[in-house]
């Protein structure tokens, strides 16, 4: 009776393991810092953001080229597909950009391209690293002439894994494109 008792509490733990009740299985979610997996089918749908933050609306998305991603942003090398998502509000305009590159070290190496397309801002405020949605981003601020009057402008900008995100509108307020760059998820 004890021996059966036995076999039977076994398989009952064999089960659970296996159904991952008990032994976690390798799922490939190392818990790294660089957020949540990114679904690969189609950059386009990463561009558009669930939860718009408050008084903004999508417009849609349109694809972006390898040369408009060499153009507008930074040399990019390995350039799998990008797509742009348009998002306004009475008076602010802003772009959700994703960059899908064949792998990491592409992404990185565009990024460092792409800091070092800003102006070096006399009090050394350029670039400043912010953390949100488990992983960092890098802030990057310049100036633009409107109304004759210099104003700041925010761009947030990472990777995850092989993907590069980059945020970017015309408000003089960083919350507001902080608050698109949380929207992503990744």
């Amino acid at each position: 009776m004890k021996k059966q008792l036995s076999l039977v509490l076994i398989f009952v733990v064999l089960f659970m393991g296996f159904s991952g009740c008990i032994f976690k299985g390798s799922d490939n979610n190392d818990n790294s810092s660089d957020g949540p997996a990114i679904p690969v089918e189609n950059v386009s749908e990463l561009v558009v953001v669930k939860d718009i933050p408050s008084g903004f609306e999508y417009l849609g998305t349109r694809s972006v080229t390898t040369d408009i991603v060499n153009k507008e942003y930074a040399k990019g090398e390995n350039v799998v597909e990008a797509a742009e998502g348009v998002y306004k509000s009475t008076n602010l305009d802003y772009y959700v950009t994703a960059i899908k590159f064949t792998d990491v070290i592409s992404a990185e190496s565009f990024l460092t391209n792409y800091k070092a397309t800003f102006k070096t801002l006399r009090n050394n405020d350029t670039f400043q690293e912010v953390e949100f949605s488990d992983h960092r981003a890098t802030r990057g601020m310049s100036y633009s002439t409107v109304g004759g009057k210099q104003v700041p402008r925010y761009k947030y900008f990472w990777n995850n894994e092989n993907f590069v995100f980059i945020i970017e509108g015309n408000s003089e307020d960083p919350a507001v494109g902080l608050d698109f760059a949380k929207a992503t998820g990744y």
